[in-house]
């Protein structure tokens, strides 16, 4: 399946046009999509996983445009043509 990647990061710029989209197998969740994202582009990894691969506490995804924690998590199972965002932690004061 495909789906396509929207990043709402600072160094969006790093990725090149690359980004935009990922081949996934059918059935893949948020974790494995993100996994393979930072996979596929090194240069943020240690902004999206820990040193065991976990995703960072501070990452929030978006399917469709709702968020992933109203849902199953990084469980959630993604479907061809879903859009996943990616955005940084906020901050506030």
């Amino acid at each position: 399946m495909k789906i396509d990647i929207e990043v709402a990061f600072s160094f969006k710029r790093e990725l090149g046009d690359d980004h935009r989209t990922l081949v996934l197998p059918d059935g893949s969740d948020v974790a494995a999509a993100i996994a393979r994202f930072a996979e596929k582009h090194p240069s943020v990894r240690e902004r999206l996983l820990g040193v065991n691969g976990e995703i960072l506490r501070h990452i929030n995804t978006l399917i469709n445009g709702g968020n992933v924690k109203l849902r199953q998590g990084f469980e959630t199972i993604l479907h061809d043509g879903d859009r996943m965002t990616i955005l940084p932690p906020a901050g506030g004061g």
